[in-house]
């Protein structure tokens, strides 16, 4: 395995730190997103009832203990009880832009794997092919077909390796995409449902 790796070329290196950074930002992302725990019908029920009793700190406190983006974004919300709503909502907004940031994260290093790791690929396969022509070139012909097949098909694993890193990443990165859309999603319909509940707490 790792003399076909070789036979790659130079170009193979920067393709296996690509096929890494997918492993590690994937990982990392997928930790990211289990590690936030929360019943999202307990957060909104227990903080709109503290709202109705003009509580705006225990629910605070009850937030806090809470690893949730729209625990967080409430919580930030809070801190602005007893303003207007217009404030509220621009910090309802600013603090749940810094969620979608959060969740965001690694994805354009991802994107740019997507495309770099075929090119990559396909770099080495150019220069796989080169190498050669110049080989048959210097010996004046080809003393046999499957020297010169031989040569093309170790070419071509660079373009197979980028394909396999990309074809992966770009699996993971509509995933994760799809786990972001329905968070922003359920943030801003709490948003709604709690500027909703803002206007109508208890004086």
């Amino acid at each position: 395995m790792w003399q076909v790796f070789l036979s790659g070329g130079p170009v193979m290196f920067p393709l296996l730190f690509c096929s890494l950074l997918v492993v590690t930002i994937t990982i990392e992302r997928l930790w990211y997103f289990l590690s936030q725990r929360g019943d999202l019908e307990e957060i909104r029920r227990i903080v709109f009832r503290l709202m109705e009793k003009s509580a705006p700190l225990e629910a605070i406190q009850y937030l806090q203990k809470i690893n949730h983006p729209v625990a967080r974004m409430l919580q930030a919300a809070l801190l602005h009880y007893g303003k207007d709503r217009q404030q509220v909502e621009f910090t309802l907004r600013d603090a749940g832009e810094l969620e979608i940031r959060k969740m965001e994260r690694g994805l354009g290093l991802l994107n740019v794997i997507i495309t770099a790791a075929p090119l990559l690929g396909l770099l080495g396969t150019v220069t796989g092919i080169i190498n050669s022509l110049n080989v048959l070139g210097s010996l004046q012909g080809v003393a046999s077909p499957a020297q010169l097949s031989g040569g093309i098909a170790q070419a071509l694993i660079t373009t197979a390796f980028g394909l396999m890193i990309a074809i992966p990443a770009l699996f993971v990165m509509h995933w994760l995409n799809s786990i972001i859309d329905k968070k922003v999603q359920t943030m801003n319909q709490t948003s709604k449902e709690f500027l909703d509940n803002y206007e109508n707490r208890g004086e």
